[in-house]
């Protein structure tokens, strides 16, 4: 983490294209013109703005499936339904489908503690006398950090995971300490979903690549969902780039695979929504019984909640999103409606989240002109010096990208989300630029609702 990043932090906790037609059909029926013109109306400014290289829109309305790709795919076109994609963190939902599974076979129970599936030697860590079970894994409250601490320790790499092997997993599972008690908090952890794939692949036999496939991805007609990159699927895959659009290398997971490995498609996306549609509506299919275990709220409260898989939102809505270095992915479904949203991206930007409550909006008929962005004329009266507690930051412009450097800092990109703020893809805040009569003078960053001011300096 770069240095004025660190100080940002320390602060904030004191202050507590066009569109194609797929080249394969999507499952059910087909009408690619359906929604071609309200989706084009939505993600066009993302295209002019430059924030994602490209992206595939798949929408899934009651058994009728639309697939559109714009920008740049793996040929000369736009990607399609057919195109490859890193999913990242919406790996966790097929290693929460493979758990609830094994669950409904008998060969696990939710409460297996973890350490029953560790081979002799490989201790836990416990806090409060609280052991750590596979439901915990499962729901990201075991209280294992977010990262392995020799993962952790690597720092900002292009492949972090690489290399990262059993040895060193069991390694860094002896020597770390929990930030929780078990079951206390829900804090997002790929060490924890990649810890559970793991050692379901170990009891289960084979590793986890081969029971997911064998158990999960074959079962429901997945034909181009796989852990990593087949070699002769290579011409089919989108080149990841990064916030700045800048090419990323592919992340390789290895043994936290069940985390964030998946390699997919638009087109098996919406597959797997309409089996979890069918679960919800209490479809018999093969692993439905499962899917609907994943899908049952697991936190006693009101409001939004999750599953072992999924994420529930107030509208009840279930969703999964996340990236890698150079991807970005989203999935969700409306059981009420029989309604989802894909968004695959080869871009590694959180922006592309914002795209889903305006797709299922255009599935609903009920969509809006999509927010301004700041256009590169305007770019220009954001540029300029401004005070962070005493440490100076430059805003540039530089044709329709905004940046932000600090002093002997790499610069980093302020992606538009409306005409005068800015995504913060390294620190996930938003800079907010306020103005005083028609002059911009200062910017806000902003981390939930704590601000961080920064006032803009007067030239000399």
């Amino acid at each position: 983490m770069t240095h004025w990043l660190r100080w940002s932090i320390v602060l904030v906790a004191a202050a507590c294209g066009r569109s194609a037609r797929p080249s394969r059909p999507p499952p059910i029926n087909i009408d690619t013109e359906r929604y071609r013109e309200p989706v084009e109306v939505q993600v066009q400014p993302m295209l002019d703005a430059e924030l994602v290289a490209g992206l595939v829109v798949g929408l899934y309305d009651a058994g009728r499936t639309e697939v559109y790709g714009f920008g740049k795919g793996p040929g000369k076109g736009p990607p399609d339904a057919a195109t490859l994609f890193e999913i990242g963190p919406v790996t966790t939902v097929y290693t929460a489908l493979l758990f609830a599974d094994a669950v409904q076979r008998r060969e696990v129970d939710l409460d297996t503690p973890l350490a029953e599936l560790l081979p002799p030697g490989v201790t836990v860590p416990i806090r409060d006398k609280v052991a750590i079970t596979l439901k915990h894994l499962a729901l990201h409250s075991s209280g294992l950090p977010r990262q392995p601490p020799s993962v952790a320790a690597r720092g900002v790499a292009p492949d972090p995971y690489a290399g990262y092997g059993e040895n060193a997993l069991y390694a860094d599972l002896i020597h770390t300490e929990l930030d929780a008690a078990p079951g206390t908090q829900i804090s997002y952890s790929p060490f924890g979903a990649g810890l559970l794939g793991y050692v379901l692949g170990s009891k289960l036999g084979g590793g986890y690549p081969k029971v997911l496939a064998e158990r999960v991805l074959r079962p429901l007609g997945l034909k181009d969902t796989f852990v990593g990159m087949p070699a002769a699927l290579a011409a089919r895959r989108a080149t990841g780039t990064t916030e700045d659009l800048v090419t990323a290398p592919p992340w390789t997971y290895d043994a936290l695979a069940a985390a964030g490995g998946l390699v997919s498609t638009a087109h098996d996306q919406l597959l797997l929504i309409d089996a979890e549609l069918a679960a919800a509506a209490g479809d018999a299919a093969v692993l439905r019984h499962a899917m609907k275990l994943t899908q049952e709220p697991a936190l006693d409260r009101a409001g939004p909640n999750e599953g072992l898989g999924w994420l529930i939102d107030g509208a009840g809505h279930y969703w999964h999103n996340g990236g890698t270095g150079g991807f970005h992915a989203y999935v969700g479904f409306d059981p009420r409606s029989r309604r989802g949203v894909v968004l695959l991206a080869s871009t590694a930007s959180a922006l592309v989240d914002r795209l889903a409550e305006a797709m299922y909006k255009v599935l609903e008929g009920t969509s809006s002109p999509p927010t301004r962005l700041a256009a590169a004329a305007e770019l220009a009266a954001f540029a300029g010096s401004y005070d962070l507690g005493g440490t100076t930051l430059q805003v540039i412009a530089e044709g329709k990208r905004l940046y932000l450097a600090g002093p002997g800092e790499p610069r980093h990109r302020l992606s538009p989300v409306s005409d005068h703020e800015f995504w913060l893809e390294a620190l996930q805040s938003l800079a907010v630029f306020e103005s005083d009569g028609d002059k911009v003078a200062r910017v806000v960053f902003g981390v939930g609702d704590r601000r961080i001011v920064a006032p803009r300096v007067a030239p000399k």
